[in-house]
């Protein structure tokens, strides 16, 4: 059964799905706060976020807002989780108890819009979630609570958001009465700590021949599904993006003697399957998508292009 508190919830992500669907298990806001629908696909048809398709599904009370204007904010508190809007100071204000914010990293490490790919982009050992509350700057204010979890380095972003966001929404669960009880007193960050990710752009998926191994694995679980992964490689004399989704690491003693020789860079066929050397080792391309294609396995790659029928483009 559901305690009543006044509240409201702000998110606009899958990530804000998550925190949202385990505070509903013991809370439910008096109003959640999504942003508009935005045009999406080749009609670009207005689409509602996945929030506010939860929010109806729930049959929760959801509001799309573009700019606070004149809305009265009548919450003790304010619960956001990824809204993808800053808060202006003066909408703070309006909340006696403050705006929670659930950040899926373990503050000041990794402020700013990318804690969950940088934690996997840097073989971090372990992250975690923090609630902190809101200041006019950016993941700056007090932390009420953190919770950490190891990390295998086998995760995907996919899948260490959703282990984050129901990590932060059980941790809200069980800090919220606390706080409001006054047995909480928020703990200043220490700023000399502080580290900021920056904002991923469709280029940052590219991959590089001379990187090693370890690097491409990172990239490949921490970029998909967006920007994504991707070589460039010339095909019928055309260039074609080739997007990678999975490799494979190959034991160098495995492969044929001839394949152990080509050089960096070069494609090679083993048991039916794709591979590429890099600059410290042979891999296998198990799910790619040749550009203006479907997502396939690289044996059905295979069957459609005859190994030195492509080849990488520098």
């Amino acid at each position: 059964m559901t305690k009543k508190l006044n509240f409201c919830f702000f998110g606009s992500s899958n990530f804000s799905v998550y925190v949202l669907r385990n505070v509903i298990k013991k809370y439910k806001p008096e109003l959640i706060f999504t942003l508009p629908a935005k045009p999406k696909g080749r009609g670009y048809k207005l689409e509602p976020n996945v929030v506010y398709s939860y929010a109806l599904k729930e049959k929760l009370p959801v509001l799309e807002i573009k700019d606070f204007g004149e809305f009265n904010f009548n919450f003790e508190f304010g619960l956001l989780a990824a809204f993808g809007k800053i808060i202006p100071k003066d909408v703070l204000n309006k909340f006696k108890k403050g705006i929670i914010n659930v950040h899926p990293s373990l503050l000041p490490k990794y402020r700013g819009p990318n804690p969950i790919r940088e934690a996997i982009l840097n073989g971090d050992k372990e992250t975690g979630v923090t609630l902190f509350l809101l200041d006019e700057f950016v993941d700056h204010g007090p932390i009420l609570a953190q919770e950490k979890i190891e990390l295998n380095g086998n995760e995907t972003y996919l899948q260490l958001e959703e282990k984050l966001g129901i990590l932060g929404g059980q941790l809200f669960n069980k800090t919220i009465e606390k706080y409001l009880a006054g047995e909480i007193n928020p703990i200043p960050q220490d700023d000399s700590l502080a580290i900021y990710t920056r904002k991923i752009n469709k280029e940052d998926g590219k991959l590089d021949i001379n990187e090693d191994y370890v690097i491409w694995d990172r990239k490949i679980r921490a970029l998909n599904p967006w920007p994504g992964t991707y070589i460039e490689i010339i095909i019928k004399n055309e260039i074609k993006i080739l997007k990678i989704y999975s490799i494979e690491k190959i034991n160098e003693k495995n492969l044929k003697e001839d394949i152990r020789k080509i050089n960096i860079g070069e494609f090679f066929q083993h048991k039916n399957e794709l591979g590429l050397r890099l600059k410290d080792s042979f891999i296998l391309i198990k799910e790619l998508q040749l550009q203006d294609r479907k997502r396939m396995n690289s044996k059905e790659f295979l069957n459609g292009y005859r190994l030195g029928t492509f080849k990488l483009k520098y």
